[in-house]
């Protein structure tokens, strides 16, 4: 028994190993440029044993994706879950979007530029939503649920809860992208709730 859980353990390090070494790879040379073989040699590991894991590139690059971005939207889900209300709960979306961006700008910015532009070719005929773009999206959603939330406690004005949500999104990306968000990621979460909620004019 305690044989087989220290190989389990053990063959779970090498997976993490290998995703890890995968993130850094593709955050620094995007997807296109990225090779297996680079990961394998940063992972340093065998081309045996990562694809014992993963079939082929894409499927490692989405199973990275997806695996950092649940923790992100399970995050995400427990604020929308709690009992304070909307304003409260908006505030603190925003200091976790923040948070996860400024810790994944890069690997982040090949899933923008890169993924879901190659994967709206593929959808272009089809339509339908590909699955880089529902992960990239899924924590809109919950922001928006949020503010139709608000919505209906009266703390929010009427309007489309979708496009404010994007609307709060761009300006997260604004902020990290360029620069101003680091190391200050509740600071900036904080003057962005205050300008979302109380306006920038002086009444």
């Amino acid at each position: 028994m305690a044989r087989s859980r220290s190989r389990t353990e053990k063959s779970a390090s090498k997976r993490e190993q290998i995703l890890a070494a995968a993130a850094e790879v593709f955050s620094q040379k995007g997807y296109f440029r990225a090779t297996i073989d680079e990961i394998i040699a940063k992972a340093d590991t065998g081309k045996g044993t990562v694809y014992n894991y993963f079939s082929n590139k894409e499927e490692l690059f989405y199973i990275l994706i997806k695996e950092k971005n649940a923790p992100f939207l399970q995050a995400l889900e427990d604020i929308a879950a709690g009992e304070c209300h909307a304003l409260e709960k908006i505030t603190a979306m925003l200091r976790v979007f923040l948070a996860f961006y400024l810790e994944n700008a890069d690997l982040w910015r090949v899933l923008m530029h890169e993924m879901r532009g190659l994967e709206d070719e593929k959808l272009a005929a089809e339509g339908g939503q590909g699955r880089y773009r529902q992960e990239f999206h899924s924590g809109v959603d919950i922001l928006s649920r949020t503010l139709a939330l608000g919505m209906q406690e009266g703390v929010i004005k009427e309007n489309d809860a979708r496009r404010m949500a994007y609307a709060l999104f761009s300006v997260i990306l604004s902020m990290v992208y360029q620069g101003y968000a680091r190391d200050r990621a509740d600071e900036t979460a904080l003057a962005i709730a205050d300008a979302f909620f109380n306006g920038v004019a002086v009444k």
